[in-house]
């Protein structure tokens, strides 16, 4: 799961910046994962998530994708991902997960104190950790710090620092809100790993944890548009 890997930006933002990827491996469990991957979607959105995507679906949540669009690529898929913005919620997916017993690997992408903590509060012993070093090279062609933290959200780069830099001007001028910003950010990550609600807040929005169906987050901006 590289490439959530490498988010940019202090502990303090990233705190609430949390990805989840159930993963089927080749030659163990690939072979029709189906119904098991359905089960683990219906967990992931039983708690407060915030995107979710596909390559297999080609879109993501915020992009339109609806839960009973998604399940039936699943037949053909070999993993779903998902974005949090609280630890309460990837907390709970990992109880449910835990308790379904489903034998599909599961992969948190997170501050690794946070994530640690978690597993030890519910009784989980991690497999694997995986770190990010940080970035070397020639750093001064890279974008301000503040584009950085955005465009690493999206792990196949497909969210470019121009489109950034437009849309956090028009948020600046008052002609978008940080909220609808933040879709407009995140349309072109259709895997679903762009955490809209970090997004708005780095703009100067607030970062709303409510329910994703209907009390204003950048998910319920899209589909009520």
């Amino acid at each position: 799961m590289s490439h959530s890997l490498h988010r940019y930006g202090t502990k303090e933002d990233l705190k609430n910046d949390f990805c989840m990827y159930a993963r089927c491996a080749r030659g163990v469990n690939r072979d029709n994962p189906g119904d098991k991957l359905r089960k683990i979607l219906d967990i992931y959105l039983s708690e407060n998530y915030v995107n979710y995507g596909s390559s297999h679906a080609g879109k993501s949540f915020i992009n339109g994708l609806k839960p009973e669009e998604y399940k039936k690529t699943l037949d053909h898929a070999y993993g779903i991902i998902i974005s949090f913005s609280d630890r309460e919620s990837v907390k709970g997916v990992l109880t449910k997960l835990k308790d379904a017993d489903l034998g599909i690997s599961i992969v948190v992408s997170g501050l690794i104190e946070e994530v640690s903590n978690i597993c030890d509060e519910i009784g989980l012993t991690p497999h694997t950790a995986t770190l990010s070093l940080g970035i070397y090279g020639k750093k001064e062609l890279l974008p301000d710090e503040d584009t950085l933290k955005i465009i690493t959200m999206c792990g196949h780069s497909l969210i470019g620092a121009p489109l950034v830099q437009s849309v956090a001007e028009k948020v600046k001028k008052g002609t978008i809100t940080p909220e609808e910003g933040s879709v407009i950010i995140g349309k072109p990550c259709t895997c679903g790993i762009f955490n809209t609600r970090r997004c708005a807040s780095l703009m100067g929005g607030t970062e709303d944890k409510g329910c994703p169906e209907g009390n204003g987050c950048p998910g319920c901006i899209t589909a009520e548009k």
